[in-house]
């Protein structure tokens, strides 16, 4: 199971980042799909282990901001042993993910077009250190149901659906399926790397910041 956990949080890290990200609900930005307050926290399921996502500051770059998103391992994983850390800036064409710990992504990589459109798609060709990303994104569906489970019983999100299929991530072809929710963000993620078991990730429970 930790490898699991180590395949899904290690290819999201190169190309979608941690899980989850935000954008101050009264800008109006990223159409709600990035909800993203301070302090605001996701907490998501692979099998029976915990992966925790908290936004935790924001940096000013030129004249944007760029939102600091890190992700936890385990449930008691502590400030500071942060499994990674990640950058993204929203901007009027779309959610762009732009750092990684110290590795800048050369060009940014957009994670989701706006406005939001089904079958808009949209070439990703970047650098993150020695390790390169290319392919096509698409919003599959604009409209799909999910169910996962929550605290107190399945919830059920309209969503997003931006797949990846066939994307080449440090030369392993990889599927990527993101489902975001309005105002909740990423619900759910499912990952396959060169052919290996698909791992999937599910919100189990967020928790908006103050």
């Amino acid at each position: 199971m930790l490898r699991a956990i180590r395949v899904v949080v290690g290819a999201a890290a190169v190309f979608v980042g941690g899980i989850v990200l935000a954008q101050p609900a009264k800008d109006g930005l990223a159409d709600g799909y990035f909800p993203l307050k301070a302090k605001s926290k996701w907490t998501y399921k692979i099998g029976d282990n915990d992966v925790t996502v908290s936004v935790v500051k924001v940096d000013k770059v030129g004249t944007e901001d760029h939102y600091q998103v890190d992700t936890f391992v385990g449930k008691d994983a502590k400030p500071g042993e942060a499994k990674t850390s990640e950058w993204y800036v929203v901007r009027p064409d779309g959610v762009y993910r732009t750092r990684v710990k110290d590795d800048k992504l050369d060009p940014h990589v957009k994670v989701l077009a706006l406005p939001v459109k089904k079958d808009a798609a949209w070439d990703v060709n970047s650098q993150l250190g020695t390790q390169t990303i290319k392919g096509t994104l698409k919003v599959k569906d604009d409209k799909a149901m999910i169910k996962v489970k929550g605290p107190s019983g399945d919830v059920q999100y309209e969503t997003v659906l931006v797949e990846g299929d066939g994307l080449d991530i440090a030369g392993a072809k990889t599927v990527i399926r993101i489902w975001f929710a309005k105002n909740y963000g990423i619900v759910k993620e499912e990952v396959s790397v060169a052919g290996d078991e698909k791992r999937v990730l599910e919100l189990y429970k967020y928790e908006e910041g103050k």
